[in-house]
């Protein structure tokens, strides 16, 4: 499921009810490219144009570096934009512990003095790679959940792509209904897509398929690592992006957030099962891909919003690995909060904590405009709105 921006925006018009954004499959292509009508406009303007331009109109100039011009951009313009906020905000290093690789994503700050600027660093996402015993220990479960392989098989072909039908069925979205939703879902897939490939090629973790001849997956094996899970980093993300939202948005439909949060969970949580009941990942993957999308929606959100965000460490050996995928042990959807500590007999395999943004931090106008325009869908509409 970890994509890049062009099949990202392609597979948008594999959900038929999104064919309108069909669009983004163009992504990087200029828009009305046909040479007929290039031709037309030539000698159009040959027809009513004179040798010379006679008159200049007065022309304001324009609003710079302004939220405002955003609703006046193609969809493929606000991406890259949206994705220069995005990808400046992050790096990444990768180091060893034990002979273990250790992934380190962090958050990236920057105060202004003038037009100096002073850049920080602070950890965001710290992942541990798992030992091979501990993948061995696991294969038990990929045999296990083989074993409804044709019950789950619809499902899992249909969410090779991006999973939004299954979110929608939930959560109503529709180009027609909630267009800066969907675009805030996919500009959170492309940012995420880079940070997952590159954690998956630092940790290095191997496939179940590399481990026994008896796996044989019912889909192509992806040739990137294993750990993290893209799907469950993915859907976890986008899970948790539409809850802020709903909660955000203060419709009293969503009041019951016990229930709406752990429903959009359940969702996420099924999506990067049925990887492992295909035979391409081991639920520690999951686990791992989980942590990575809560996390980065709590990033995201706070570009967007300001406010909190949280740090995460995931210790792969220390996960028991007799145990299988249960997101509640990192989770709490009621309260939209990542559990503090989840242990097992080997030790704490994760732990998190919540930060206050630095004062001088502002949300990033960009996105903070793509937000309020998302939230927007989701409010109740009064019986003062004008219809």
């Amino acid at each position: 499921m970890s994509i890049g921006p062009e099949s990202s925006y392609s597979s948008y018009s594999s959900y038929s009810s999104y064919s309108s954004y069909s669009s983004y499959s163009s992504y990087g292509v200029p828009n009305g490219l046909n040479p007929m009508l290039t031709e037309a406009l030539i000698t159009n303007r040959d027809g009513i144009v004179g040798t010379h331009i006679d008159h200049i109109a007065d022309v304001a100039p324009g609003v710079p570096d302004s939220p405002h011009n955003l609703p006046r951009l193609a969809l493929q313009v606000r991406a890259a934009i949206f994705q220069a906020e995005l990808g400046s905000s992050v790096d990444i290093t990768v180091d060893s512990d034990a002979g273990l690789p250790v992934a380190t994503l962090w958050r990236r700050t920057s105060e202004r003095d003038g037009r100096a600027r002073k850049v920080s660093f602070h950890e965001m996402v710290e992942m541990t790679g798992p030992t091979t015993d501990q993948l061995a220990t696991q294969l038990k479960h990929v045999a296990g959940y083989a074993r409804i392989r044709p019950d789950r098989a619809a499902e899992i072909t249909t969410q090779v792509g991006v999973p939004t039908a299954f979110f929608a069925s939930i959560g109503f979205m529709d180009p027609a209904r909630t267009p800066h939703t969907i675009e805030l879902i996919y500009t959170a897939l492309n940012f995420s897509s880079l940070l997952i490939q590159r954690t998956k090629y630092a940790l290095a973790v191997k496939r179940p398929i590399e481990f026994s001849p008896q796996v044989q997956p019912m889909i192509e094996t992806p040739t990137h690592g294993s750990l993290p899970s893209g799907h469950a980093t993915e859907a976890f993300l986008i899970g948790r992006l539409l809850w802020k939202l709903l909660i955000e948005s203060k419709a009293p439909q969503y009041n019951d957030r016990a229930y709406w949060g752990a429903m959009l969970m359940r969702q996420a949580s099924r999506i990067a099962t049925n990887r492992t009941v295909a035979g391409v990942h081991f639920p520690i993957d999951s686990v791992a891909g989980a942590m990575l999308g809560l996390t980065l929606a709590d990033h995201l959100h706070a570009m967007c919003r300001g406010g909190t965000w949280t740090s995460a460490m995931f210790d792969a050996p220390k996960f028991d690995p007799e145990e299988d995928f249960d997101w509640h042990k990192l989770y709490n959807a009621e309260g939209d909060d990542m559990r503090r500590k989840a242990q097992s007999d080997r030790g704490t395999w994760a732990k998190t904590r919540q930060h206050k943004e630095r004062g001088d931090d502002t949300p990033a106008p960009a996105l903070s405009w793509l937000w309020t325009k998302a939230l927007a869908e989701w409010r109740d509409l009064g019986d003062d709105c004008d219809n």
